[in-house]
């Protein structure tokens, strides 16, 4: 920081009035629309998943949301369902999605076979099992077959807080994955799970940045799906 840059008092860090960004930088943390799943498909397909049609009416209904904001980057995982969810964004500002590898999602079944479906390769009542366990840790580690955890975390962390420093003095959109947005909360929050809140669909979650420090103003904000979605698909939750 040189002689001439204001500190940022945590007061405005905090204050969601304030009139600049101006030292700090505010992420609108986002998650994809829903992604066209089916029953028992194959892993390496779920990897990169396209958006349902639900998907993009969220992503549609998103970028409306935000046309009139102030909106400097928009950053994108570069996964189809994340990447065309951010051209929903970015086309109401004359802007293109960066992509940022970084940002992919967990893959929970990467040491699976990925030509296989879950249903091939466990019961359904080991499945149930499965995830009843994943629900009860909240950790990814309960996962059988997941990458490597703690490079996740890692990752994760690592590629917002690049973002924030690249942003300082705008309010940035970075749209990436429910597993993604869970883990940053969780390292700000010092917690020890990797599942803190089910993150919806095109959902806005709020962090300001500032030098070393955090503030989150908004968790999991799907309002502006309301109008157009009424129930969960169980496959895509």
């Amino acid at each position: 920081m040189t002689e001439t840059t204001r500190r940022v008092r945590t007061i405005d860090l905090e204050d969601p009035f304030v009139p600049s960004f101006e030292g700090m930088c505010e992420l609108l943390l986002v998650r994809h629309g829903e992604q066209a799943f089916r029953d028992n498909i194959p892993l390496g397909e779920a990897v990169d998943a396209p958006l349902s049609e639900l998907g993009w009416k969220q992503a549609r209904a998103l970028g409306e949301r935000l046309a009139k904001a102030r909106i400097g980057a928009v950053y994108t995982s570069p996964l189809r369902r994340a990447y065309d969810t951010a051209m929903e964004v970015a086309k109401h500002h004359g802007l293109t999605p960066i992509v940022r590898e970084d940002l992919r999602e967990i893959d929970l079944w990467q040491r699976a076979p990925q030509d296989k479906g879950l249903l091939d390769l466990f019961s359904r009542d080991e499945l149930v099992a499965i995830y009843r366990e994943v629900a009860r840790a909240r950790r990814h580690e309960a996962w059988p077959y997941v990458e490597d955890v703690e490079a996740f975390r890692r990752r994760v962390v690592a590629a917002i807080d690049r973002i924030a420093e690249e942003g300082v003095g705008h309010r940035v959109v970075v749209v990436c994955h429910g597993g993604v947005i869970n883990t940053y909360l969780s390292h700000l929050f010092g917690s020890r799970f990797d599942h803190l809140v089910a993150v919806h669909h095109t959902s806005i979650t709020v962090v300001r940045a500032a030098d070393t420090r955090r503030a989150v103003l908004t968790i999991n904000d799907y309002s502006h799906v309301m109008p157009i979605q009424s129930s969960r698909n169980k496959l895509n939750a």
